[in-house]
């Protein structure tokens, strides 16, 4: 049984993934591109259109970070917003041809980033531990 904060196998994984999201975050921020940025692009790749909401869903944002996140995008040329003609409240969503090499650039970025977080592992190793972490 562990005797302090630091011997619990939770605070092994919390520092673990905030390790990993420290490397994500700065090699995106290194891209010109941020974690929310990437997730909706990542989400829009290969989708023709998506609405805001389902976009926040499928990416795992909330609507004000998915609002702000295409403002942005769309800011950078990297998607198009067009009316839904189905719903007059709805906004559509897809990616622009600038943001579909965007999607391809960072896509690299993400694998690197994850060889780096991954690095002291043999691809065995790297492939057990992601198993049972969807397990949890």
């Amino acid at each position: 049984m562990p005797t302090s904060w630091s011997d619990l196998d939770t605070t092994a994984l919390a520092r673990a993934a905030a390790h990993a999201q420290h490397v994500l975050q700065r090699r995106l921020a290194e891209a010109g591109s941020s974690p929310f940025e990437y997730r909706v692009l990542a989400v829009l790749a290969g989708i023709e259109h998506r609405t805001q909401a389902d976009l926040g869903r499928a990416a795992g944002l909330d609507r004000s970070d998915v609002t702000a996140t295409v403002r942005t995008l769309d800011g950078k040329g990297l998607v198009t917003r067009r009316p839904d003609p189905d719903h007059a409240k709805r906004v559509l969503v897809a990616l622009s041809p600038a943001g579909v090499a965007a999607h391809s650039d960072l896509a690299i970025v993400v694998h690197e980033a994850q060889a780096e977080v991954f690095t002291a592992l043999e691809k065995a190793e790297r492939h057990q531990l992601v198993a049972l972490l969807r397990r949890i």
